[in-house]
């Protein structure tokens, strides 16, 4: 997501899906994108465009990019937070 190679929506909906096996549906960083996920899932993206028809899809386009800039905004920080801890989990010890 950080690099642009996922879009902040589609990431936060694969985080956000993840947070009960993760045992972290309660946690400050995780929290942020289940709300990403909640109020966008009405967004047709990924896997789920081809339900709908181009024209929908068309005319939803500005409120796509909307939500998409919003999502990146909101999922910045804690995804910066989840990498620096997943780093530091890796770490070896000295």
């Amino acid at each position: 997501m950080l690099s642009g190679k996922a879009s902040a929506i589609e990431g936060a909906r694969i985080i956000a899906g993840c947070r009960f096996k993760a045992k972290l549906e309660d946690d400050a960083d995780i929290l942020p994108f289940v709300g990403i996920d909640s109020e966008t899932d009405a967004l047709p993206l990924g896997h789920d465009r081809i339900h709908w028809q181009a024209q929908a899809r068309a005319d939803l386009r500005p409120k796509i990019d909307e939500a998409q800039a919003w999502a990146r905004d909101l999922a910045t920080s804690p995804c910066q937070n989840l990498i620096a801890r997943e780093a530091a989990l890796l770490r070896w010890p000295d």
